[in-house]
């Protein structure tokens, strides 16, 4: 049996609930061009693969004309009140407080830009477990593409083998899948089920204490106990 030591992680959707800090962002700019405002559960359904593909799935056939003057101006705005509703899914501090003193090495690949998440990771109390994190700033191709998981597992110095990519969708799947780790897709972030299993991850959860028992199904670490490792 492979012994993981790395657990890679995407953001919004899988460790965080950022949608009603841009559902806000996003009304707030649609008010200003006075159109109605969406609501939360399908700005989350848009969440995924950055801000320019979240506002090309709202403005659709007029994203090209409107997509030069809205995104400077939502970036702005979300930028100013990027954690004021976001929050940490259920167990999420249990779970990397477990990781951590087990000694695994984490990391976070996401599509939000960095500065934003560093934000979000310091208000929200995680940004410690994080000894890299990997936003679109730093690399040449988002996922699927597999560059920002290969440059977490360089920079903590993993094998793919020996490590995870956790992720709500499909893009993380892949992504994890064209480094050569292994791959865990989440149901309750903002990605379709159904379309998470057809990227084909090595196994699903509901919730992401459930992490800790694909890792140990029978040992202490699912626990929180000490596993000396």
């Amino acid at each position: 049996m492979v012994q993981i030591d790395t657990i890679v992680f995407d953001l919004d959707g899988t460790l965080a609930d950022a949608s009603r800090d841009i559902t806000n962002a996003v009304n707030f700019i649609l008010a200003g061009l006075g159109r109605p405002g969406i609501p939360v559960e399908v700005v989350a359904s848009y969440i995924g693969g950055g801000a320019e593909v979240l506002w090309r799935k709202i403005l659709k056939e007029e994203a090209d004309e409107l997509l030069p003057s809205v995104l400077p101006k939502f970036l702005q705005r979300y930028n100013e009140y990027y954690c004021v509703e976001t929050v940490l899914y259920p167990g999420v501090m249990d779970v990397l407080s477990t990781l951590q003193k087990a000694g695994f090495k984490m990391g976070i690949a996401t599509q939000k830009v960095e500065k934003i998440t560093f934000g979000i990771l310091d208000s929200l109390g995680i940004r410690s477990f994080f000894p890299v994190v990997v936003g679109p700033e730093s690399i040449t191709h988002r996922k699927p593409h597999p560059e920002s998981v290969i440059k977490i597992l360089d920079y903590l110095g993993s094998q793919p083998g020996q490590a995870w990519m956790v992720g709500d969708a499909p893009a993380d799947i892949l992504a994890g899948k064209a480094a050569g780790t292994g791959t865990v897709g989440v149901s309750y972030g903002y990605g379709q089920v159904e379309e998470i299993l057809s990227a084909g991850p090595d196994a699903m959860i509901d919730r992401l204490p459930d992490l800790l028992d694909l890792l140990y199904p029978v040992s202490s670490l699912s626990s929180g106990k000490d596993t000396g490792r």
